[in-house]
């Protein structure tokens, strides 16, 4: 088994978890998954090194590094275009809630509607929130790879000799 595999079934995971969540009638915030990500974020890096020593145990650690970073890439790009999805077809009301609470706080410091409107409904909607998931998933991803790289190269190496 490749790194990719299990960094496929993590992502269908967190989608299937997020869509459960939500048609069960869980709301959650935008930001408030973002610890559900980083979880299997670190799982899939850790397992594509893992299945790498597992295949060729001679690997060096630029080798382990690459792997996770395709973990990292393929787990954020996953996630990235389902968060899009999510957002502009299931739940079309959680950018409106959020955008409608910033506004209002706009009007209060006297500013006109309309244009705080369309400021805030420029920063905050489906697109740019999956924008930030890509390359929040993908930094965090990468930060993994280079330290679960060091790890299995310096340390777990040695217990699959014994």
């Amino acid at each position: 088994m490749s790194g990719i595999t299990p960094t496929f079934l993590l992502a269908l995971l967190a989608m299937a978890l997020r869509t459960v969540l939500f048609y069960a009638g869980f709301t959650i915030a935008p930001f408030d998954f973002i610890l559900i990500h980083l979880l299997f974020i670190v799982l899939a890096i850790y397992f594509s090194g893992h299945f790498l020593l597992g295949r060729d145990p001679s690997r060096g650690a630029g080798e382990l590094m690459r792997a996770g970073f395709q973990s990292a890439v393929l787990y954020a790009l996953l996630l990235s275009a389902f968060t899009w999805i999510f957002y502009k077809t299931m739940d079309t009301n959680a950018f409106n809630i959020y955008n409608d609470k910033l506004v209002e706080g706009f009007i209060a410091q006297g500013q006109p509607e309309d244009l705080a409107r369309e400021k805030v409904g420029a920063m905050y909607n489906a697109g740019t929130y999956s924008m930030l998931t890509f390359f929040g998933l993908f930094m965090a991803g990468s930060f993994n790879a280079l330290l679960f790289a060091l790890i299995h190269d310096k340390l777990l190496r040695r217990f699959r000799k014994a």
